[in-house]
């Protein structure tokens, strides 16, 4: 009943249209000045406005962000309640594709130290050990500086692929409960809603972040945060060809990981992990489904660390999977 929730909650989101909005925080950064406060986080600078010529918008004002050398080479800069709790944040943002490692929006962040909160952030610079990629993530309380994945969207999984050439891009994410929904240039991103249960409430901020340099810079403009999602009909994800099994995440994992998939008709279906030497260890899931985006989760308990094989069969064929668990 949750699983056929949750895919119904995903097609009203992308029915909502552009009605019932109630703005809980707007920048544009018209005529030079901020319209919201803006702080400086992670010991580095605060976002400032600037002109920029050819900007979304077209009124030629956004606001930048500088990285910082005490900071790690990190530009952080927060704004807002960090009572916001459940809430949709799009912004408009230039991402070069031969720049920092890292340009993204934060959200419920933590306002208190050096910050923390969840990040969704772009790499498309090509190179190193990183393939480019659209990436959620945790600056967790504890250790703000060593960031943890929670979800990936590599080349294959984003509409359109990596962009090959430096331009605006707009990102966006709604935060419900534990349940985040993600979009790339108004696109919802394959595997949403993805599951998370660090933080509940915080403001909204950006993020830039170089692995070399402390001379990156980070632009955006036209920030809207909403009680409400801002989407359309537009971005109702289209149903696959064939059975996808998405991989699962986090991967590897301790403890509890979350396992989806996608099914092109309703159909029967076995969800099952294997181990290693294909002895069949847990049913996560059989009998009939509907079309759609379905998500479970899978906790090991006392099994060893190692390899195991998450195998999807339908009508329509196999997938198969390999996770791993470290304890």
């Amino acid at each position: 009943m949750r699983i056929m929730f949750q895919t119904m909650f995903v097609l009203l989101l992308c029915s909502t249209g552009l009605h019932a909005q109630n703005y809980l925080y707007q920048e544009q950064f018209s005529g030079g000045e901020a319209d919201n406060e803006w702080h400086a986080g992670f010991n580095g600078n605060a976002m400032l406005p600037v002109n920029y010529p050819g900007n979304p918008s077209g009124d030629r004002w956004v606001g930048k962000l500088d990285n910082h050398f005490s900071g790690g080479n990190v530009g952080q800069s927060w704004s807002g309640s960090p009572e916001m709790t459940n809430y949709y944040y799009e912004a408009q943002v230039y991402i070069p594709v031969d720049g920092a490692v890292y340009y993204g929006l934060e959200f419920r962040v933590d306002t208190t130290g050096l910050t923390s909160g969840y990040q969704f952030v772009a790499r498309f610079r090509p190179g190193g050990m990183l393939t480019p990629r659209l990436r959620f993530r945790l600056r967790p309380d504890d250790n703000p500086a060593i960031p943890q994945t929670i979800r990936d969207w590599e080349a294959g999984e984003i509409p359109g692929g990596i962009p090959q050439v430096s331009g605006w891009h707009k990102l966006a994410v709604l935060a419900r409960g534990h349940e985040f929904w993600f979009w790339f240039n108004d696109q919802l991103l394959p595997g949403c809603p993805v599951l998370d249960y660090s933080r509940v409430s915080g403001a909204i901020g950006a993020y830039l972040w170089d692995d070399v340099s402390p001379l990156m810079s980070m632009y955006i403009d036209d920030i809207n945060v909403t009680s409400d999602p801002l989407v359309s009909v537009a971005h109702t994800p289209p149903l696959p060809d064939a059975p996808v099994l998405h991989q699962n995440h986090p991967n590897p994992f301790s403890g509890t990981t979350v396992v989806s998939y996608e099914l092109p008709a309703p159909s029967w279906m076995t969800l099952v992990v294997y181990s290693a030497e294909g002895r069949r260890l847990a049913v996560l899931h059989e009998g009939m489904q509907d079309a759609g985006i379905h998500r479970t989760t899978w906790n090991p308990g006392d099994r060893p660390s190692g390899m195991y094989m998450l195998r999807l069969t339908t009508p329509g064929g196999v997938r198969q999977r390999n996770i791993m668990h470290i304890r």
